[in-house]
């Protein structure tokens, strides 16, 4: 049997790796076509990659907002927060109301809390609502939950407040925790009436982001106003 000379064997060699290194490929390939069926949410470039004629069904497509919805939140939150303010920015002039420029700071630093939860621009624009608006518009049910006890917290919260030159959530942080053990309450007992006076809700974002998104001055003035 003739023998392959070493130019023939080096071919051969290199041949081998060849096919060893398609194979690869293909291993890797099919592991991503596999991986990526469950998957709901994709760049513009994987779209492009795992596009196939033979995926398309033949029943009638349909809008889900749910579906989109969903997408869409995902998109905010892994947004670029500069260009996120911008877009609020854009939307509120078109179709809200014009944003002071003196809000627009905070909200900008706000926008990492502002958005959690958001699907569309509209939702970060209500959930800031409390920062954009001058005064405080109470919820007429919310404002029920503000009893003695509550006002005595507000009232013990104004006190401690008054004394803390720059506040920072580990400043605040014993604050709180020493008016929960004074009124013997819980945490909710503290941040709900709190939560109302600042913001006119019982909903919304964390009271620590509240106070240190509003700033000391707006919380004294929020703390000092009568609650209607």
């Amino acid at each position: 049997m003739e023998e392959f000379d070493a130019p023939q064997e080096h071919g051969v060699k290199q041949m081998r790796e060849t096919i060893d290194r398609k194979d690869d490929a293909i291993k890797k390939l099919e592991a991503e076509l596999a991986s990526y069926k469950d998957k709901e949410i994709f760049t513009i470039e994987e779209s492009i990659k795992y596009f196939n004629l033979e995926g398309i069904g033949k029943s009638p497509s349909k809008l889900d907002m749910s579906r989109i919805l969903s997408m869409n939140e995902h998109y905010i939150k892994n947004m670029n927060e500069n260009d996120l303010f911008d877009q609020l920015i854009e939307y509120c002039n078109k179709f809200k109301k014009e944003i002071k420029t003196d809000k627009e700071d905070k909200i900008r630093k706000s926008l990492s809390f502002l958005k959690n939860k958001a699907k569309t621009l509209e939702d970060i624009f209500i959930n800031g609502q409390y920062i954009i608006t001058d005064e405080v518009i109470f919820n007429k049910d919310d404002i029920k939950l503000i009893d003695e006890k509550a006002k005595k917290v507000i009232t013990d919260f104004k006190a401690q407040f008054e004394k803390i030159d720059q506040p920072s959530r580990e400043i605040l942080e014993p604050v709180i925790n020493g008016l929960i053990k004074s009124n013997n309450t819980n945490f909710k007992g503290v941040g709900q009436p709190l939560r109302i006076v600042l913001t006119g809700s019982k909903f919304g974002p964390g009271i620590y982001d509240i106070i240190l998104s509003l700033g000391k001055k707006e919380v004294q003035k929020r703390l000092d106003a009568k609650i209607a």
